[in-house]
């Protein structure tokens, strides 16, 4: 409006000037000419003045474009490999018979829990019971025997031959005794550790032996996160490096840190091994389940950190808009790392920029822009 108003009297002026003229003097060929050049050099003031006061032309406000804008400022950045993982337990344990025999009786059910030492078999024992007691019994004689024989050697009456020929037997009975009783012990098949009853795989009346399991027990109070890493972040991840595991199918997230990482690659797919030890006091996860993990690799505490989105890409490389006075401004950027739809920008930026996060797909290099809260 205020435009309009500067032209009006622009030829308010012309017309004035004109009319104090003779209308018959001159050429009107060089009338119209001296008007002309009047009105490029008013035009050309009229546009300096708009310059000056900021006034913008209803062109130029028809053509602003609705965006937003941020304040580009360091930030805390994080950077994390994403791994799949397997639950497992280090009380995992397979337990089978010491020694053979015909099972008489299972003490315990599927999913009950056990302390350790506790008798969870008894196998068939009343052969190995009566050798016992019958090696008992000579052994009791041969004490006797010894007993005397080493009290008339005290009193120097007999040989000392047959003094140490009982002492032998008798030594030699006692060691059978002990032998002898720790196989019966061995006929009952015991818990090595605390822990639950998984599965039972024999049954009364069935032989048990060596070497054939017995039954599985678990101990889920502790548990470890395994997963086979490439072996590209061999020189990046460490032991106490953090990590965040979740348990989707659970609705499950802990925070923990690497326990172990291997140092052995695997030649058959070129990867090492990691574990994550975790305290599952409620036993909420079971050996062989799904984990993801999230492990850091990187950390940068004065990151400058841009929405991934507004990065585009043409043959001079990747690029982003920026307010520059009001205009939109082409900016061409070095990446860094990307995590959760955010990029960091190594150069091409600096704090205090104001980036365009939204309608940053509208504009171009130069485009008045429409900055909305």
């Amino acid at each position: 409006m205020k435009k309009q108003n500067l032209y009006i009297a622009a030829l308010c002026l012309i017309f004035t000037s004109c009319s104090q003229e003779e209308p018959n003097t001159g050429n009107k060929t060089e009338q119209l000419k001296g008007l002309k050049a009047q009105m490029v050099e008013l035009s050309s003031e009229i546009k300096k003045l708009e310059t000056e006061l900021d006034i913008s032309t209803e062109s130029d406000i028809e053509n602003k474009i609705p965006v937003r804008v941020d304040t580009l400022k360091e930030e805390v950045f994080y950077h994390y490999i994403e791994q799949p993982g397997k639950i497992n337990s280090k009380e995992n344990i397979l337990v089978s018979a010491e020694m053979g025999g015909l099972i008489t009786q299972i003490n315990v059910k599927e999913g009950q829990s056990v302390l350790k030492g506790q008798t969870i078999i008894e196998l068939d024992s009343d052969i190995m019971q009566s050798n016992v007691e019958e090696l008992k019994a000579s052994l009791e004689l041969a004490k006797t025997t010894f007993e005397r024989q080493e009290t008339l050697w005290s009193k120097k009456i007999g040989s000392e031959l047959q003094y140490l020929q009982i002492k032998n037997q008798y030594e030699s009975l006692a060691k059978k005794v002990d032998a002898a009783e720790t196989q019966l012990k061995k006929l009952n098949i015991s818990s090595p550790i605390s822990g639950v009853i998984e599965e039972l795989f024999l049954n009364p009346g069935e032989l048990a032996n060596p070497g054939r399991p017995a039954f599985r027990i678990v101990n889920t109070e502790r548990v470890y996160v395994e997963s086979d890493v490439a072996e590209r972040y061999a020189n990046v991840l460490k032991e106490n490096s953090p990590v965040k595991v979740k348990f989707d199918a659970l609705g499950i997230q802990k925070e923990s840190s690497l326990s172990f990482v291997g140092q052995v690659i695997n030649p058959e797919n070129s990867t090492f091994k990691i574990k994550i030890e975790l305290e599952n006091p409620k036993g909420y996860l079971k050996p062989n389940g799904s984990a993801s993990l999230e492990i850091q690799d990187y950390v940068n505490d004065q990151a400058l950190v841009v929405p991934s989105q507004i990065v585009k890409k043409d043959m001079r490389g990747d690029y982003l808009f920026i307010n520059n006075k009001g205009k939109a401004e082409k900016r061409y950027v070095k990446m860094g790392l990307s995590h959760d739809d955010k990029s960091v920008i190594n150069t091409g930026l600096t704090a205090g920029d104001e980036i365009i996060i939204e309608g940053f797909s509208e504009v171009v290099s130069g485009s008045v822009l429409d900055i909305k809260k």
